[in-house]
């Protein structure tokens, strides 16, 4: 499966594996004007191939200080092989540099070589790419970094055992990354990865990838010595490139990073070093900290959360704390499923009529502050996002329409006495889970249609709405998606492609489609110029001919900050703060 976890997302509810490159959890749900999808900052809107260190300055920024960052997710390790999840991508982001990465200039987020000269060539064909690395660069202990490094670093990230969450591309279309078990179990001879001299880096395909300078912003491309690979204890203390480094890491509890003073800053477009440190804490409640950050009392003053923006805050960030919130665009959306195995077409559509989206996000605890209605697979900053109208006008809003949709449901054959029955699984162990329910349950009844709701224990629904052929028909996993990078090539073919289905796994959906397959792979195959708007144009003939999910909205990431953090930035790529931009006031 390729799908990550959702990161923090409103309150509740959906709770169904909203996947990709995210994180911890969903609840059905993101702009800074409700509604308005116009106004949206660009994800990654552009390359900067030449971009050299040091990364731009940060007007008036001051060094020194230590960064408190007490959130309610607890991440399972931090190997780089095994990272997919936004939190963690992002605290790596500060230790360890990749081929490429993303750096926040003059108000948008765009690809910069990192530990690489460039953003890669490749060949006439596009199933070779070379990647030349910088000269100087070195891991924390004053070693060099070199090319093997990277190549058995992109070896560990096949290996089951070491990289069971990783990202599944380098299976996808390395050369022989089907069947490759790593550097520890697998073929010795396997060369879907090479390094012919200690500064060049050679990745063989089986099919294009223009997206790879993309790709190769994840941990999995973080060079990793293999003398130095301690296995599953490697988590413990993986020896950082950027410029900060594990001082100390308790699992499940804290983490804390000091400067790297082998760090050289001249050779890094992406980061900078205003603070001295950062000091994680895991398994807070988000709305503790939040309420101890807006006071700014003590270490308030100089702490951040990441998590959504509890609502019995609102009022304060809306108010006399405005100046210590931010929100904007993340990477996920989310949606309504629909197995359209045993929903025909004209069903789902009377379903997205029938929704309850407000009243179940009014249930669910949400505000306008976590989530932007919305009704497209492809969120709004995306390069070539085209918006669109949901069945019968639908916005992202509203509360469902029971008469038009009964007379859909007749339309086809059903009524009082036939009704269409629609299944589900739903956690009967939240409070907030099971008052979406009654909601949805009660619209979707006064539509007309018969409703088994199958109350089960969280962690039991999180494993049936992730089973294939679960007794269900609706709200199966994933309940969303986070874009792995802004390009919808990392939505698509996860999503909607018959892979999914074929390894067992559930999709939008479900869908097996070969004429959806087709045109996944003729996109796909285009130069990546040429995507955008052959993806945009695709969302719209998938929702208007196969409907396998109600997109209903765009999530939002949130930042709640102390009195002397400065230079908070979302980045829309993770909907978390560009950390390394942050600095604080002495």
């Amino acid at each position: 499966m390729r799908w990550t976890r959702v990161l923090t997302v409103g309150v509740v509810a959906l709770l169904a594996l909203v996947a990709a490159c995210g994180a911890p959890s969903p609840s059905e749900p993101t702009d800074p004007i409700p509604g308005d999808r116009g106004r949206v900052e660009s994800a990654g809107s552009g390359m900067l191939p030449d971009a050299k260190g040091p990364a731009p300055a940060v007007p008036g920024a001051k060094r020194g200080g230590v960064l408190s960052v007490p959130s309610s997710s607890t991440p399972g390790n931090f190997d780089p092989s095994d990272q997919y999840s936004t939190d963690t991508i992002t605290i790596l982001g500060l230790t360890h540099r990749s081929l490429t990465a993303y750096s926040h200039r003059d108000g948008r987020s765009v690809l910069v070589p990192d530990l690489a000269t460039d953003l890669g060539k490749v060949s006439e064909d596009g199933l070779t790419w070379t990647f030349r690395l910088k000269d100087g660069i070195t891991y924390e202990d004053g070693s060099p970094v070199t090319a093997q490094d990277v190549v058995f670093a992109l070896k560990r990230s096949f290996d089951p055992d070491l990289a069971g969450n990783a990202p599944t591309y380098q299976r996808d279309f390395f050369t022989g990354g089907a069947q490759y078990q790593g550097p520890y179990r697998g073929d010795p001879d396997w060369k879907g990865v090479e390094a012919p001299d200690d500064r060049t880096v050679v990745i063989h395909l089986e099919k294009r990838f223009e997206s790879m300078p993309y790709f190769a912003t994840y941990p999995q491309f973080s060079p990793i010595p293999e003398a130095k690979d301690t296995k599953q204890d490697y988590t413990s203390h993986p020896l950082a490139t950027g410029p900060y480094k594990f001082k100390s890491y308790t699992p499940g509890s804290e983490l804390i990073l000091e400067r790297n003073e082998h760090w050289d800053a001249v050779t890094d477009p992406a980061r900078n070093d205003y603070l001295d440190g950062y000091h994680f804490t895991f398994g807070v409640e988000d709305v503790e900290a939040q309420t101890a950050i807006l006071a700014s009392e003590g270490a308030g003053a100089t702490s951040l959360n990441w998590g959504p923006i509890d609502s019995s805050l609102v009022e304060q960030v809306e108010d006399e704390k405005r100046d210590q919130f931010v929100e904007g665009p993340s990477a996920c959306v989310y949606v309504v499923n629909l197995d359209t195995r045993k929903i025909p077409l004209e069903i789902r559509r009377a379903i997205a009529v029938a929704y309850p989206f407000d009243s179940i996000r009014a249930a669910g605890g949400e505000s306008t502050h976590t989530y932007t209605p919305g009704t497209t697979f492809i969120p709004p900053q995306v390069p070539g996002w085209l918006d669109y109208q949901g069945v019968e006008g639908f916005d992202g809003t509203g509360d469902g329409d029971a008469e038009m949709a009964r007379r859909m449901l007749a339309e086809q054959g059903y009524g009082p006495g036939k009704p269409f029955e629609l299944s589900y699984f739903y956690d009967n162990d939240s409070a907030a889970a099971q008052r979406v329910n009654v909601v949805r349950k009660q619209k979707l009844e006064d539509a007309g249609f018969k409703v088994l709701d199958k109350g089960v224990p969280a962690a039991e629904r999180r494993r049936l709405a992730g089973t294939l052929d679960a007794p269900i028909n609706m709200l199966q996993s994933p309940a969303g998606w986070c874009l792995d990078w802004p390009a919808a090539d990392s939505i698509f073919p996860a999503m909607v492609s018959s892979f999914a289905v074929s390894q067992g796994s559930t999709s939008w959906g479900n869908l097996s489609e070969a004429k959806v397959d087709a045109e996944i792979k003729r996109i796909q195959a285009l130069p990546i110029a040429d995507q955008g708007t052959e993806w945009a144009t695709f969302d719209k003939w998938l929702f208007e001919n196969y409907l396998p999910a109600i997109p209903y909205q765009y999530d939002k990431g949130n930042a709640v900050f102390g009195t002397k953090v400065r230079n908070v930035i979302n980045d829309p790529n993770h909907g978390k703060p560009v950390m390394t931009q942050i600095w604080i006031a002495q």
